[in-house]
């Protein structure tokens, strides 16, 4: 074992090399961790320990001014480093870390990590740090960061990407920007059958598209699987957005023509002007797809903007979307009674159940804009079985009332005619009120007969077996087959309104309406007719001979307390 070294004993020549060898020692421990250890004195001279990790930024020697180190750095990042150091040279801190790009020998800049602290020896004030390079470090970040804000199948930047550029355009003030929503519906369905290289042909013309447009637009974003965005910088009013949606949809469209593919032509737009600043990005987007799906549903050229005009119906649409559910469990939904009359006597007959929801923002919903939403959501049976079971209380008290029976008619999807428990249920119901089931009419769409459900014809059957009536509803809204309605066990039919009015001005119509009026009566099926507004209307449809009349003429739906006063 080796004798320890005596300094104190040997001469200064041996010691002086002792330290040299010691310091070159050290040095190259330090070139091992491919850092670089450096100090600063309160002068601002900076010295380096390793002057090895330096000379890749061109500093050849061991001493520098630390104005040398700060030229090297980023514009971008050279004040707020010359700042960091400033406060722990006058101990206003005592420990800096920073991340900052300084320029390598090749002119391309590299990342570095540099951490100092503040030492204090013999009365004086130095810095002490090191410098390490962080630029694998940094490249997998930026890496990891692309990829969280890339959508993978389409490579197109994704919605966490959108959210970003959607802060930082609401924190300038410079000018306004719309957020555009494009919506292709049948991407998923083809995307279920085929593979991605159909993706990347149907982005491929939306992105052509896109690149032939008159003002500045960011890149494409694809939000989900068949939703894309876009953002248009510059203050544009209302038409030259709604002409810039027209172009997007036209052009695609022309694209895929162009290329014969028949499929992905259906797209919507949904436009997001003048964006508010004060939203987050969440409610921004929301706004924009929204307003998309309203333009969808409710516009035959599927493009909507999210205008003063436009706002309230779409903010009402999306109430009906999302509240509906609720509002049928909660029992927000009520049903009013309107009267059918007699139309030789003129006395009531009987009453059509219609439902109605009113609501505290939006007012009186109507059955128009929140049945096909139940249809769509699947809650038609059970806003069904409500409209049902309250159609038979108001029967069992205007029987306990008047002592005697009234008939009532009530709306039946084809939804609900196809469900297998449907016949079953409902006369479950009606037991239970204690109504008989010759008191209830049920009105069937003429999709009944249109789609020659042989299913849909077995539950008519059986329904007509329990003993309910069976009523033909909207006849002459679409394309009935008088054949087919013979050949069902129905008792009644309803003349649709816009066939009854259009035969008041019309003479072709008005023998077709008569013809079919006298062809029922023949084979002992009621004729109804709606739509009733004055009493010229009701004479002439009287004549006609119809069995009964309904509409605003004799009375608007009523509710159950008001239907109840009616006596027969």
């Amino acid at each position: 074992m080796l004798a320890k070294l005596d300094l104190m004993e040997t001469s200064p020549v041996v010691r002086d090399y002792y330290d040299q060898m010691m310091k070159d020692s050290f040095i190259n421990i330090l070139d091992v961790f491919n850092e670089g250890i450096f100090c600063v004195s309160v002068q601002n001279e900076m010295s380096f320990m390793n002057p090895n990790f330096y000379r890749q930024f061109g500093l050849g020697t061991e001493f520098a001014h630390i104005q040398d180190w700060l030229a090297l750095v980023h514009p971008d990042e050279r004040d707020v480093l010359a700042g960091e150091i400033h406060k722990l040279l006058e101990n206003q801190v005592s420990r800096i870390t920073n991340q900052y790009r300084v320029r390598h020998l090749s002119g391309h800049y590299i990342w570095i990590e540099g951490t100092a602290i503040l030492k204090q020896q013999n009365g004086k004030r130095f810095i002490l740090g090191s410098h390490r390079n962080i630029s694998a470090q940094k490249m997998m970040e930026e890496y990891l960061r692309q990829a969280a804000l890339t959508d993978v199948p389409s490579g197109l930047a994704n919605q966490s990407k959108l959210t970003i550029e959607l802060e930082r355009l609401a924190r300038q003030e410079e000018s306004d920007y719309a957020l555009i929503y494009i919506q292709n519906d049948e991407m998923r369905f083809y995307l279920n059958h085929y593979d991605t290289k159909l993706l990347k042909r149907m982005l491929n013309f939306l992105l052509r598209t896109l690149n032939d447009l008159p003002y500045e637009v960011s890149e494409l974003y694809r939000l989900r699987t068949e939703d894309f965005a876009l953002l248009v910088k510059g203050d544009l009013c209302d038409d030259e957005l709604l002409s810039l949606g027209r172009h997007i949809m036209s052009n695609y469209q022309e694209s895929l023509s162009a290329n014969n593919l028949a499929y992905g032509k259906d797209i919507s737009v949904g436009i997001y002007p003048r964006v508010d600043r004060k939203l987050s990005p969440e409610e921004v987007i929301k706004i924009a797809a929204r307003t998309c799906q309203f333009g969808r549903e409710r516009n035959s050229h599927r493009l909507e903007i999210y205008s003063s005009d436009t706002r309230r119906k779409v903010e009402r649409f999306f109430f009906i979307e999302q509240g509906l559910k609720s509002a049928i469990v909660n029992g927000e939904l009520n049903v009013k009674f309107q009267p059918i009359v007699d139309a030789q006597s003129q006395q009531v007959a009987s009453f059509e159940a219609l439902v109605r929801w009113r609501s505290k923002t939006f007012g009186e919903i109507y059955p128009d804009e929140f049945i096909p939403v139940a249809e769509k959501k699947g809650l038609i049976v059970d806003l069904g079985y409500v409209v049902f079971e309250k159609a038979c209380k108001f029967i069992h008290r205007y029987h306990l009332m008047h002592n005697c029976d009234v008939k009532v008619n009530v709306n039946v999807s084809v939804v609900q005619l196809l469900t297998p428990q449907f016949p079953e249920q409902v006369n479950n119901i009606a037991t239970r009120a204690n109504v008989p089931t010759r008191n209830i009419v049920l009105e069937l769409t003429e999709t009944v007969i249109l789609d020659n459900n042989e299913y849909a014809r077995r539950q008519l059957k059986e329904l007509k077996q329990y003993g309910f009536n069976l009523s033909l509803d909207d006849f002459g809204a679409g394309y009935s087959s008088l054949n087919s309605f013979f050949e069902l066990p129905l008792s009644q039919i309803k003349i649709d309104k816009a066939l009854a009015w259009h035969s008041l001005k019309h003479r072709v119509s008005f023998d077709y309406l008569e013809f079919i009026t006298q062809l029922c009566r023949t084979n002992g099926v009621d004729v109804v007719i709606e739509g009733i507004e004055d009493a010229q209307m009701q004479k002439t449809f009287a004549e006609m001979g119809a069995t009964y009349l309904q509409g605003y003429w004799f009375s608007k739906p009523l509710s159950i307390a008001s239907a109840s006063q009616f006596t027969l």
